[in-house]
């Protein structure tokens, strides 16, 4: 190959449509069972090669998220090499959209633009599959951010069969200031009865039958209620307010999604809430977890 060579994808973000914690394995991971949708928010990740012995290099346009052994991309990077026996060489730019901390997967997405990219760029012909092998290693929504689209995930996430796409609609996601660590979230689903859990079945209709009304109605989420978090139930009941059709926290939190059946409600709702919260973002279903940019 010529060097250097530059690639700019889109990694788009992720939303917990549904999330029910089944049991627990004996290596104390947690057993799940949710439907994850991709969204059109997404970090740009700019990836290029090198003919010097550089290694791989992480830049970010939030320098706090970049110790480079602890970057999803930088871990990403690193097992693509060594399972292509290929000599690392690149530098990798994050540009980030996507809160941190939010139930977004934004660190998981870069990681799975970043494998799509070195295998493009390197001509390696690792199949989707290979990817998720590798992706999984890093974190368990790796692989759906790999895949993209509309998915039910079982077993720690990595279990992936495809749904029929969320209907054409506008969603809002709002984080609040609070963050949430994903240990956090799972301790305190350990330690209380979750009362209402998500009927996947429900949803699995809804999404074959196109019915955006009983998808939005149905939806789930256990984190949301052993978390327990203020902001994220006045958002909650802001969005719900204003003319979603429904609304739920994604992921084990803080942000909340709430979907809209037109643009125009959806852009009335985010004004509202932009009077109290600063990250708000209007976004479409995406079909893919990355795509190069054009």
């Amino acid at each position: 190959m010529s060097f250097p060579q530059t690639l700019t994808l889109k990694a788009f973000a992720k939303i917990n449509l549904s999330l029910d914690i089944t049991g627990i394995l004996e290596n104390g991971y947690h057993q799940l069972k949710m439907i994850m949708q991709s969204v059109s928010l997404h970090d740009k990740v700019t990836i290029t090669t090198s003919d010097s012995s550089q290694g791989i290099s992480l830049s970010c346009s939030v320098p706090s998220l970049c110790p480079n052994e602890q970057n999803t991309a930088y871990k990403a990077a690193n097992l693509f090499f060594k399972h292509c026996g290929i000599r690392p060489a690149v530098s990798i730019h994050i540009e980030k959209q996507i809160p941190s901390q939010a139930g977004l997967a934004g660190g998981s997405a870069d990681a799975a633009a970043v494998l799509h990219g070195l295998n493009q760029l390197f001509q390696t012909n690792l199949t989707q599959k290979q990817l998720c092998e590798i992706g999984v290693q890093i974190g368990a929504d790796v692989p759906f951010c790999i895949c993209g689209g509309t998915m039910l995930a079982t077993g720690i996430g990595e279990n992936l069969s495809p749904l029929p796409a969320l209907p054409p609609c506008y969603i809002v996601i709002c984080k609040p200031s609070v963050s949430v660590s994903t240990q956090e979230a799972y301790q305190k689903a350990d330690n209380c009865v979750i009362l209402h859990r998500p009927d996947t079945q429900i949803l699995c209709n809804a999404l074959k039958e196109q019915n955006l009304s009983a998808v939005s109605q149905n939806m789930k989420n256990v984190f949301q209620e052993a978390m327990a978090l203020e902001d994220v139930h006045i958002i909650t009941e802001l969005m719900i307010q204003n003319n979603a059709l429904g609304a739920c926290m994604s992921g084990s939190g803080s942000a909340v999604f709430g979907i809209f059946e037109t643009e125009q409600k959806a852009l009335f709702c985010s004004n509202i809430l932009k009077q109290t919260f600063n990250h708000v973002f209007i976004c479409k279903p995406a079909k893919h977890g990355v795509e190069s940019q054009s």
